[in-house]
């Protein structure tokens, strides 16, 4: 391609460079223009990271309660590798929760992990943040045939949490993921019998009440009276085991006591927003503006009008606190049902302000918060803000097509193009209806952003050609040439197994199906339907609070019987002061009361998570009563010495919170909090014990496995980072350091002869064992039903017998004219792999006419993967005339 017949296109930004996309198409960006050019040489080179990246890892995860038989089916599944595996269920219910659990621990065994929230995002931005995370190989594009093979090389276990795509995009992203073990999490079930299915649903009772009230008590064995344990099950029955809603329920059981609660499994939630003000309050607006997508902190602060990220993520704190706010991906979502007024109302301000920050925003910060933007365009349409919207989508798309986004991209472009076509209408609509001098001169400022409305229509055009062009190369369809209907009708037409001159169409066929499903190219405009809401809530995990300390919040229960009012009606708006706020300095509110809450300055205080502890363990010490902005310092005193433990500065309620203060060994000891002078100090007892050695067990291990299959055994006792060996027999199987809670997950391959083995995991020394038995069954023969290179239908007939017959419509073979019925048997094979015999059908015939079948003898043999199959067939009646042809699993 010429210089000529390049595009040209006019953006700005922090956009300046060049990305590859294929082996051989460039595009640059500069600030003036965007130009597809060719690229001469060979392949670009990439190096796979010995490791995934480490920002792809999972935050670390909590507890689970009530969830070890799912865990151990995933596991189980994962642990063939034969089949991805999905995790489906309602908002909430848990499945965020599992993922981190399965990721975290695989990570902590030394096992390949990458960990994504694919929440908003278009499935080819997902493909590119596996490759990225894959592979080294910066602002480059592969094209689809290369990233199979490259992914193909990828043993990691991939775990997408919030994926809300199609059934269709589910494949994409399958065929781009062929060497991996593969876990995913949705609200719906998207896959069929090409994989396992595990539905969520809520916790069993005991298991419900056991979250509840460690969550909601400081003390679970024994600070719950009769009538409290009773309500805590009521609580349970009625919110069917949900754990968001549980877990929403014990925030507010800790501040404001266990019965005015669990009457009302959804009077957390609205209690809980009843109570926010200020920041907190921006910030719930906003994530509600935006379910389902995550919204990082400096976009937050950027929509919700807060002075700077750390407020935002003080707000976001605070959220969380409450249940209010769950992590995910790059940011925050809100609960799906949080009763929080619909913030869409001010999506023009979202948009005007979103427009703003991406402007001043870094690249890799505006690439993070795609979906982000997405859904406030999406927002921004539907409440008609067009001029908002199409600035918005000006200042973004350039960011994202140079950050490879180029899904996002796409749909930036076209909501933009939408914006900017409506803003050139409805601006010179008002233009012909204003007269007289004044109106001439408004009518003169709407003529110029009418103008600046058509620029940006024909930006949004000439830069949905750049990126059509780009794509056209990368699947080998020339300068923009083949336009996506007619890809989708040639592609559509099938082919035949047997006849040699079709071979060569059916393998451009192959490589142009396989480009389209690898990275889920639209040549068309996409779509701009709003991808559904994908939220979760992780049980037991996250940042906790002491557990003998009651935070101080300001949400205050009214007396029972009281109706709560509407949200709307109890909290204030952004940027004003409601009328009872308590002065930070004095804890006095301007009518003369006292807050309740805040602990009253000048009586400090200190409150330990725990009196009691094992050594090496660590403790959150909380002060309150001090002065706000006093500096305090936390120290200890025992029977070795003394020494400081950290300092915090006292917030606006004048407390302090010091997490995972860590105590030197076994004694008793004295915590002390010192405020500025002496005597503004608190103090608590601490009783520090020996920790006993402990015992190595088999956690769990499988009673069986099949030959030359993969297992897992989970074992427990040994020290942190403690090297551990698994045998069967005398035969080393793998080896893995314990993690820091002295557990170790350890996988290896079955042997290939059935039969009892002895199993050990072994640590540092020989007396740190623990021994069982395996059974090793034998290897079933391979199941090759389903459907194979998209037209053949094997089904299995028993005795190792397959038939397989055309699905879909009738085919028409091109040298003869003659028709392959659909529904008609065409492939028959026996055998128990990895080679069988059998017989293909044959058609003879001449323009239609005189059509005849034959059966032919053919060989098969199954590729290592379990998805090919090689057919090796001679014709019947020129036995001299052989011909192959390999087949995939659809």
């Amino acid at each position: 391609m010429s210089d000529s017949d390049a595009i040209h296109v006019n953006v700005g930004g922090d956009n300046n460079g060049t990305v590859l996309v294929g082996d051989n198409n460039i595009v640059h960006y500069t600030d003036e223009r965007t130009i597809v050019s060719e690229r001469e040489g060979g392949p670009v080179p990439v190096r796979k990271r010995e490791h995934p990246d480490p920002r792809f890892l999972p935050a670390s995860a909590g507890e689970l309660v009530g969830r070890d038989r799912e865990l151990a089916r995933i596991r189980g599944w994962l642990a063939e590798r034969g089949a991805p595996v999905l995790v489906h269920g309602p908002p909430g219910i848990g499945k965020s929760a599992v993922l981190r659990r399965i990721a975290c621990d695989a990570a902590d065994a030394g096992e390949d992990v990458v960990f994504l929230s694919a929440a908003g995002l278009e499935t080819e931005d997902i493909v590119q943040e596996l490759f990225e995370a894959c592979y080294d190989s910066p602002d480059h594009l592969p094209g689809p045939k290369r990233l199979r093979r490259l992914m193909g090389k990828v043993r990691a276990l991939v775990v997408i949490d919030g994926y809300e795509g199609s059934a269709e995009s589910l494949e994409q992203l399958l065929d781009a993921t062929p060497g991996a073990a593969l876990l995913i999490a949705s609200t719906r079930r998207l896959l069929g019998a090409e994989g396992h299915v595990l539905p969520l649903g809520g916790l069993a009772e005991a298991d419900a009440v056991a979250l509840t009230t460690a969550e909601a008590t400081a003390d679970p064995a024994g600070a719950l009276s009769g009538e409290e344990a009773a309500a805590i099950r009521g609580l349970c029955r009625a919110a069917d085991g949900h754990p968001r809603t549980l877990l929403q329920a014990a925030a507010l059981m800790r501040t404001s006591g266990v019965l005015p609660v669990a009457g009302d499994p959804d009077l957390a939630a609205r209690a809980a927003v009843a109570s926010l003000d200020g920041d907190s309050s921006a910030a719930v607006r906003a994530l509600a503006a935006l379910p389902g997508v995550p919204v990082s902190a400096p976009a937050l602060a950027a929509l919700a009008c807060l002075p700077s990220p750390q407020d935002a993520d003080a707000a976001l704190a605070e959220l969380r606190r409450l249940r209010l706010a769950e992590p995910a991906g790059p940011g925050h979502v809100l609960p799906d049902g949080t009763p929080v007024p619909d913030g869409r109302r001010d999506a023009a301000g979202y948009a005007t302000r979103l427009a703003a920050w991406v402007r001043a925003a870094g690249r890799a910060e505006v690439a993070a918060s795609a979906a982000v933007i997405v859904a406030v365009l999406r927002a921004a349409l539907r409440e008609e803000a067009h001029d908002p919207a199409r600035a918005l989508a000006r200042a973004a798309a350039p960011l994202l097509g140079r950050s490879l986004r180029w899904g996002a991209w796409g749909q930036v472009l076209s909501l933009g193009l939408t914006a900017a076509t409506n803003a050139v209408g409805s601006l010179g609509a008002g233009d012909g209806a204003i007269g007289g001098a004044i109106g001439g001169a408004i009518g003169g400022a709407a003529s110029g952003a009418a103008g600046s409305a058509a620029d940006d229509v024909a930006y949004f055009e000439r830069e949905e050609k750049t990126r059509e062009r780009a794509l056209g190369l990368l699947l080998g369809l020339g300068g923009g040439g083949l336009g996506a209907a007619g890809a989708i009708a040639f592609l559509g037409k099938g082919g035949s197994l047997f006849s040699a001159p079709t071979m060569a169409i059916a393998a451009t066929t192959t490589v142009l199906v396989t480009a389209a499903a690898v990275i889920g190219v639209r040549l068309a405009t996409p779509s701009a339907a709003e991808p559904p809401v994908a939220a979760a809530t992780p049980a037991a995990a996250g940042p906790q609070l002491p557990a003998t300390v009651r935070p101080t919040v300001s949400t205050v229960l009214p007396p029972a019987g009281t109706d709560l009012p509407p949200v709307d009606s109890v909290r204030s708006p952004v940027g004003t002061v409601r009328r009872n706020q308590p002065d930070p300095g004095t804890g006095t509110t301007p009518d003369g009361g006292r807050d309740p809450i805040t602990p009253r300055p000048g009586t400090p205080r200190l409150a330990l998570s725990d009196d009691d502890i094992e050594s090496g363990g660590s403790i959150d010490v909380r002060a309150t009563g001090f002065e706000p902005g006093e500096r305090i310092t936390f120290s200890w005193t025992g029977p070795n010495g003394s020494g400081e433990l950290g300092a915090r500065t006292a917030d606006r309620q004048g407390a302090a919170l010091l997490s995972d203060a860590a105590i030197p060994a076994a004694g008793a000891y004295s915590i002390t909090a010192q405020g500025r002078s002496q005597d503004r100090r608190a103090g608590a007892a601490l009783n520090v014990r020996e920790r006993p050695a402990p015992q190595i067990r088999l956690a769990r291990v499988p009673s069986s496995v099949q030959a030359e299959a993969t297992f897992e055994v989970v074992a427990t006792g040994f020290d942190a980072n403690e090297p551990v060996r698994l045998t069967l027999g005398d035969t080393l199987v793998a080896t893995a350091q314990a993690a820091r809670n002295g557990q170790v997950t350890l996988r290896g391959d079955a042997p290939a002869g059935p039969a009892t083995y002895r199993l050990t995991v072994t640590g540092r020394s020989g007396d740190r064992s623990a021994t069982t038995q395996l059974t090793v069954t034998p290897k079933p023969p391979p199941d090759l039903s389903g459907r194979w290179a998209g037209y053949l239908d094997f089904r299995d007939l028993g005795g190792g017998y397959y038939e397989g017959s055309r699905y879909g419509s009738d085919w028409v073979e091109p040298n003869s004219g003659c028709t392959y019925p659909a529904g008609s048997a065409e492939v028959h094979l026996s055998g128990q792999g990895p080679v069988y015999e059998g017989e293909i059908r044959w058609i003879y015939g001449a323009n239609g006419q005189n059509c005849e079948f034959q059966w032919g003898a053919a060989t098969f043999t199954l590729g290592p993967d379990g998805d090919s199959l090689q057919v090796r067939a001679t014709d019947p009646r020129d036995p001299g005339n052989t011909m192959t042809r390999t087949l995939r699993k659809s």
